[in-house]
């Protein structure tokens, strides 16, 4: 990392860093980004982006930069949604909203789209082309998600991007590596949830009676068996139970249980023969214990494939701006990015920015209540993406290689 560092004016790097600080501080859950989208769309204003578009499937925001409308175009996105955890960093820009936290470097990837929107437009007389920023709403609100129903509000249609780029911190890489491969890199998400009814009674009694509890815990049992009996050793998939629900008090055998989990998949068919051996496991087992059971199974976010293309104007970048050993070998993991719906309408590439901290106990996994990001991060990032735009339209137009 010493051999790094960020040409940014450290008022701009000031800047980012308090941005994203204040979106720290005022974490808003999926679908409700309201404060967040209007901090975004004032800063748009006040760098002097004109061209905004707002409210587009909620609280998603498009600006645009660039008027050669016969140039290429390419699209930056970041998302803005934060995740139901109750924060436990203890820094002083902690969350102020109870239950609600940056887990999952959200505010991090917003602070650095408006940065990167801020070093374009001090420089749009040389933008050949036309570049968008999508600050989308919803990720983390599988499956559903915000990319999808940004596409379908039109969000993309006028015009539409060449190219797509997005990127997650990451903290198991360190400050200065990026984690990038063509095809995947992060699997498709499933979840499920299977409610189990069955006859309550005394816990004296529970001959009277036909045990959801113990009927739930059976079907969580036999579930962790499709895996390893069901699919090939040699294909990839993972089911995890996240919860068990039943019961209220020690002395009723409730009549009713339910249990969640998810599946991650890479392979289109062991995607369908999860669904399908979920289905079967949970309605044999609640048979055999006299139990009926209903099992509610939603496809989430399909496979993040990149673009092979794409993934070299990213490494491209990232060896000018920074070295080769900023690009090292990466293994892809199983979880989800609704980023993913993009590619699978324009070509593009998503990348991790390493995140990490020098010393290993200051980090923690996304999702964890302590997780927090190196903000060495913050203006690389935005100068990352800023010079990956102006990159991808000079190659698009023949101008490098």
């Amino acid at each position: 990392m010493e051999s790094l560092c960020s040409t940014l004016k450290k008022a701009d790097a000031d800047w980012i860093r308090q941005l994203r600080r204040h979106i720290h501080q005022y974490p808003e859950l999926s679908g409700k980004e309201e404060q967040t989208a209007g901090l975004v769309k004032d800063t748009l204003h006040r760098i002097g982006v004109k061209d905004i578009q707002s409210g587009i499937a909620g609280h998603g925001i498009v600006a645009r930069l660039g008027e050669n409308m016969d140039g290429p175009v390419v699209a930056l996105r970041a998302d803005m949604d934060a995740l139901p955890i109750q924060e436990e960093t203890g820094i002083s820009f902690a969350s102020r909203h109870d239950g609600v936290m940056h887990a999952c470097g959200h505010d991090a990837h917003t602070a650095m789209l408006l940065g990167a929107a801020k070093i374009l437009k001090e420089m749009e007389d040389r933008i050949q082309g036309c570049i968008l920023f999508i600050f989308q709403p919803a990720e983390e609100n599988s499956p559903i998600g915000g990319a999808q129903p940004m596409m379908e509000a039109g969000a993309l249609d006028d015009p539409q991007p060449d190219a797509v780029f997005g990127l997650h911190v990451w903290p198991q890489l360190p400050v200065g590596q990026i984690g990038i491969k063509p095809g995947f890199q992060m699997g498709a998400s499933d979840r499920f949830e299977i409610r189990v009814q069955g006859q309550g009674g005394h816990a004296s009694m529970p001959h009277e009676t036909i045990d959801a509890t113990m009927t739930a815990v059976q079907i969580s049992q036999v579930l962790q068996t499709i895996v390893s009996r069901n699919v090939n050793p040699l294909e990839t998939a993972v089911l995890s139970i996240s919860s068990i629900q039943a019961g209220t008090t020690h002395n009723v055998i409730p009549d009713q249980a339910s249990l969640m989990g998810t599946v991650r998949t890479v392979q289109p068919e062991i995607r369908e023969l999860m669904e399908k051996r979920i289905r079967q496991v949970a309605k044999h087992v609640a048979h055999s214990m006299g139990a009926q059971v209903h099992v509610d199974y939603h496809r989430g976010y399909p496979v993040l494939n990149n673009d092979l293309a794409m993934v070299e104007v990213v490494r491209k970048t990232v060896r000018e701006q920074w070295s080769e050993q900023a690009l090292p070998e990466i293994r892809p993991a199983l979880t989800a990015e609704d980023f993913a719906a993009y590619l699978e309408k324009f070509p593009g590439a998503f990348f991790w920015l390493g995140c990490g901290f020098t010393d290993p106990e200051h980090n923690f996994p996304l999702h964890h209540p302590r997780f927090l990001v190196d903000e060495r991060i913050l203006p690389l990032g935005a100068e990352l993406l800023s010079t990956l735009a102006l990159r991808y339209l000079a190659e698009k137009r023949g101008e490098v290689q």
